[in-house]
């Protein structure tokens, strides 16, 4: 959805209005209040507007955030990913870059060892209880192996018995930054592959995938 359709409509009680709705349809809408029936969803095209769920719907089940840069999913998830842990998820953060690019610091070790940080407080910030580092060079990632990239997830994958996935888009074709849609077209393999063989330990054949190039703009906590 481009961001002009999309703001061409309103947000009213936590569901979706058309851009036709009546007064009296947004009226009944803002008299639902944000409290009231639980998990309530309305679809408007490719978005999905999605209220806090009561309790653990989640609980049981495993979240594995991954980003290519440390800012990428505090900018364009961080809400959909604390919403899914306060659900009842349990996650890890995975970041495939040293982040040396960009960042605070004199020389590239300090901005390196700086962003790590960074990446740490994001997951402490969102409950993620573990961080795995990639490490392979910032805004260089199409130089790398993808087959070594996508065996690497899969470990993790299997290892951490990972339910749901949140990445980027890899079908957005819009996406200039190489380390975005590589790390996207990686995951999505290694999504798959993940679960094909019999002996995985994934819980099922295909990981739900949540992607952050859907959002329009910042993370407004759609899924």
């Amino acid at each position: 959805m481009k961001r002009r359709e999309f703001l061409g409509k309103t947000l009213a009680g936590g569901a979706v209005v058309r851009a036709g709705a009546t007064t009296s349809d947004i009226g009944r809408l803002n008299e639902q209040g944000t409290g009231s029936a639980p998990a309530q969803m309305v679809r408007e095209g490719e978005i999905v507007i999605e209220r806090s769920m009561p309790g653990r719907p989640h609980q049981g089940t495993v979240l594995a955030a991954i980003q290519p840069h440390s800012d990428d999913i505090p900018l364009f998830a961080g809400g959909t990913v604390a919403k899914l842990i306060r659900e009842g998820y349990t996650g890890c953060l995975i970041r495939m870059t040293n982040d040396e690019k960009a960042g605070r610091g004199a020389t590239t070790g300090e901005i390196i060892l700086n962003n790590e940080r960074d990446n740490d407080a994001v997951a402490k910030a969102l409950g993620l209880g573990k961080v795995f580092n990639l490490n392979y060079r910032n805004h260089r990632m199409d130089n790398e192996s993808r087959q070594e990239m996508r065996g690497r997830l899969i470990h993790l994958f299997r290892l951490l018995k990972v339910d749901t996935v949140v990445c980027y888009d890899p079908w957005g074709h819009y996406e200039e930054n190489p380390d975005h849609h590589v790390t996207a077209q990686v995951v999505e393999s290694a999504c798959w592959m993940a679960g094909s063989s019999t002996r995985s330990r994934c819980r099922s054949n295909h990981a739900l995938k949540i992607s952050l190039s859907r959002l329009s703009g910042r993370d407004q906590s759609f899924t």
